[in-house]
């Protein structure tokens, strides 16, 4: 969380368009954003300061968004975020193979912008009710 108490969250897309509108879109709900444009960009930024939850593409260059999630939970430096992979692979062996290696939630493309938005909350609420406050 930033200082105002608001999650902070990572979006990692490679298509640039897609990125602006999911920053875009996740800030007017009140959530600090930062971008990423590939999977090693979001690793350092994961690596770099608290986030909340990040949404990650799983076909991104560099480093999958797989390939960061599996970084991700085997590096217990890293503060543990809710994962959101968004991916036009989209088959059951996609979704599992995104679960099993550590995501929270994987959600296809195309997809709903509302739906997106209201998956976060959720994660996010699920979050702040397992996580006991200090």
């Amino acid at each position: 969380m930033n200082q105002d108490g608001a999650p902070i969250l990572l979006v990692a897309e490679d298509d640039p368009d897609l990125l602006e509108l999911l920053v875009a879109a996740l800030r007017m709900t009140g959530h600090e954003v930062l971008a990423a444009r590939d999977g090693m960009q979001a690793l350092a930024l994961l690596r770099s300061r608290p986030i909340d939850l990040a949404v990650l593409d799983v076909l991104m260059p560099r480093m999958t968004g797989l390939e960061v999630v599996r970084e991700v939970r085997s590096d217990r430096s890293i503060d543990q975020p809710v994962l959101l992979m968004l991916s036009a692979l989209c088959s059951r062996s996609d979704v599992r193979a995104g679960l099993i290696a550590g995501a929270d939630d994987y959600l296809a493309k195309p997809f709903d912008l509302g739906e997106l938005i209201d998956r976060v909350d959720v994660l996010l609420t699920e979050r702040a009710v397992s996580v006991p406050s200090i």
